[in-house]
C-alpha cells in the first residue's frame, strides 16, 4: 500500500495492492432490470446507456479475476414490493408497479456476464450491500482484505457499499470503467467523492495488469 500527501491537501491518494488470497471482486446489482434493454428501467424510458458501458469492461475483469482465483460476489437489489422496499421505492415511483422484484427475470444477473453457480450471491434491499446481508461474513470467510467494487449505480449502491467496506476496515478499490449510473453527470463527482473520502479509484487496465502479475506470482 502506498500513499502520497500534498501540502495543504486534506487527503492522500492511495494504492491498495491486490494480494493473492486476500482479494475479492464484488459486482453490485448487474441485474436485467438495470442493464438489459428489455429490463424495467429501459421499459420505463430511462436511459441505461451509461450503466451498460460497464458490461464489456466487467467481462474483461471477470475473466482475469477468475483466472487469478479471485472470488466473485454478485449482489442483487430488490424486494417483494413497495412495502418492504423502503424509501428507495418511494423515491422512484416508476417502481411502484414492478421492477427489482425478487423472484423475477428482471431481478437476475445479466446473462452476458456469465455468472456461475459456484460464485457467491448476496441479496440486498437497501443501497449498501453490507446492510442486513451476509456480505461481511462472506468476505471474512474468504480472507479478503482488499475488495474490488464494481457495478451500478456509481452514485448510489457503489458509493454506499464502498463506504461501508471502509467502515469495516476493508480496502475498497472502485474501478471506473466497471461502474455506471442513470445520471451520468453524477458519475465523476461520485468517484471523486469516493477517492478523497474512503476508497482507491483506479482504471481497468492497471487492475488487469495487477491481476496478471498476481497470477504469475502464484
Amino acid at each position: 500500500m502506498s500513499h502520497d500527501a500534498m501540502p495543504g491537501v486534506p487527503f492522500a491518494d492511495v494504492h491498495f495492492d491486490l494480494v493473492p488470497g486476500r482479494t475479492a471482486l464484488v459486482v453490485i446489482d448487474p441485474q436485467n432490470d438495470f442493464l438489459h434493454p428489455d429490463g424495467w428501467y429501459a421499459s420505463k424510458g430511462i436511459d441505461i446507456g451509461h450503466m451498460r458501458r460497464c458490461i464489456e469492461p466487467l467481462q474483461r475483469l471477470l475473466h482475469d479475476a477468475r483466472a487469478s482465483a479471485v472470488p466473485i460476489i454478485w449482489t442483487r437489489h430488490g424486494s417483494r414490493g413497495v412495502t418492504d422496499g423502503g424509501v428507495f421505492m418511494r423515491l422512484r415511483p416508476f417502481l411502484a408497479d414492478g421492477g427489482l422484484r425478487q423472484g423475477t427475470w428482471g431481478y437476475e444477473v445479466l446473462a452476458e456476464l456469465e455468472p456461475r453457480p459456484e460464485d457467491w450471491y448476496v441479496e440486498k434491499t437497501r443501497l449498501s450491500a453490507f446492510y442486513c446481508t451476509d456480505l461481511e461474513v462472506i468476505l471474512r470467510g474468504l480472507g479478503a482484505e482488499t475488495v474490488l467494487v464494481t457495478g451500478v449505480l456509481t452514485n448510489q449502491c457503489v458509493a454506499a457499499t464502498s463506504k461501508d467496506a471502509m467502515f469495516r476496515d476493508f480496502k475498497p478499490v472502485v474501478i471506473e470503467e466497471c461502474t455506471g449510473t442513470t445520471l451520468p453527470h453524477l458519475h465523476a463527482p461520485a468517484l471523486e467523492m469516493m477517492r478523497v473520502g474512503w476508497a482507491e479509484v483506479r482504471d481497468l487496465e492497471s487492475t488487469l495488469g495487477e491481476l496478471r502479475q498476481m497470477r504469475r506470482g502464484r
